[in-house]
């Protein structure tokens, strides 16, 4: 025996030579397998493979055509009180340019105040009475320009797009021998006089902050527990898969609402941003948003078995369209057609409407009905979806 011990001892050496050249030869051979073992894994899971190719190509198509940081078709109501062939060539100047469209010719203030109030329009003219007289005479008429502050960006270019086109009209004609009196433009800004934009993202980041909490953590909570395998251990017990679901939301909806009083308070405190409408129906949309959000979140459970994907399907389902996909970062009007009939998918598009609203403008119910609506019927449709899914999964 001991000569078989001392037989090793004197081999020792070169096996772990040997050994050592082996393994510095197998470390190419695990690397290539475990390339292998990763595309076997992307190629089975085919949430993972749907996201991996289609995220970055939609991300491609959005900021390609969805971004516009110029502003074009600002839709524009027309009240002419003058009904002259002066005041027509003034307004089929401007709606001849690629500046402005019109949404309708409006015979009362009353239609004015409801077309910016339900965003159908982003900005007002209105022309007085005297308007062809005072031009005869060579006197200045004084035309009246609304535009809503709501979103400062826009107001901004689109009140300088209205201020270039009336003053183009109003430029002397080379060649007459009478030059066209100048026109005075008495300009307003509506809901954000100091076209702050803090006003506008304010309400906007609620959006996409509620949608973190409510989509992106949920999704990644549950899929957190499957990794662990004590998703399975719970539901081996008596507690029913739909028990389980819904203990794990409420606590996220708690969050929500936590998260929505901070941001509203800091938004009052640190940048004087105020809430013109009930507090009261501000909750009542943010309960709507995050039973939604929450509904997108246990969708995503139910598609993502792992966290990187859970991740990845947050992001593609719910946060990315919540911020340019919902008016947060950029006016839905200036964007393609195609673009904006995807937006109507998203629940962001309808929250960030009326957080904005009530925010900014002071409308409530009565204004907001339809974004309640559509709230209403989208949580209703995601959750009734994600649930049923959650229990074929699990159940």
């Amino acid at each position: 025996m001991s000569r078989d011990i001392d037989r090793h001892h004197a081999n020792s050496p070169p096996q772990e030579m040997r050994d050592r050249e082996r393994r510095r030869f197998l470390s190419a051979r695990t690397i290539r397998a475990i390339m292998r073992r990763e595309f076997i894994d992307v190629l089975r899971d085919r949430g993972s493979l749907f996201l991996t190719f289609l995220y970055p190509i939609s991300m491609l198509i959005m900021y390609g055509y969805g971004i516009r940081y110029d502003v074009d078709n600002v839709p524009l109501t027309v009240l002419d009180y003058d009904r002259s062939v002066q005041s027509r060539q003034l307004t089929e100047r401007l709606f001849s340019s690629r500046y402005f469209r019109l949404v309708r010719e409006a015979t009362n203030p009353k239609q004015i105040n409801e077309d910016l109030a339900t965003d159908a329009s982003r900005a007002a003219l209105v022309i007085p009475r005297d308007f062809a007289a005072k031009l005869a005479s060579g006197e200045v008429p004084t035309l009246q320009a609304i535009v809503d502050g709501a979103d400062s960006n826009t107001a901004t270019i689109a009140q300088g797009y209205l201020l270039g086109v009336i003053g183009q009209y109003a430029q002397p004609k080379v060649g007459r021998h009478e030059a066209m009196p100048l026109i005075d433009v008495e300009s307003r800004i509506w809901y954000n006089p100091e076209l702050k934009s803090v006003n506008f993202i304010v309400p906007g980041v609620i959006a996409v902050i509620m949608m973190i909490v409510g989509a992106m953590l949920t999704a990644l909570s549950i899929v957190k527990e499957k990794q662990r395998g004590t998703l399975e251990q719970i539901l081996v017990s008596p507690i029913r898969p739909l028990e389980m679901m819904i203990g794990k939301l409420i606590p996220y909806l708690i969050i929500g609402f936590i998260d929505l009083t901070i941001i509203v308070v800091a938004g009052y405190v640190i940048f004087e941003v105020p809430i013109r409408g009930s507090l009261l129906q501000l909750g009542v949309f943010a309960f709507l948003y995050l039973v939604a959000s929450l509904g997108l979140g246990v969708f995503v459970s139910t598609i993502a078995d792992t966290m990187e994907a859970a991740m990845l399907a947050a992001i593609f389902i719910s946060l990315m369209p919540s911020i340019l996909l919902s008016g947060f970062a950029f006016p839905l009007e200036t964007m393609p057609l195609g673009v904006r009939v995807v937006s109507y998918l998203f629940p962001g598009r309808y929250f960030v409407t009326a957080i904005r609203g009530i925010y900014l403008k002071g409308v409530g119910l009565e204004v907001l009905w339809p974004q309640a609506l559509l709230l209403l019927l989208f949580g209703v449709v995601i959750v009734g979806l994600s649930a049923n899914r959650f229990q074929e999964k699990l159940g």
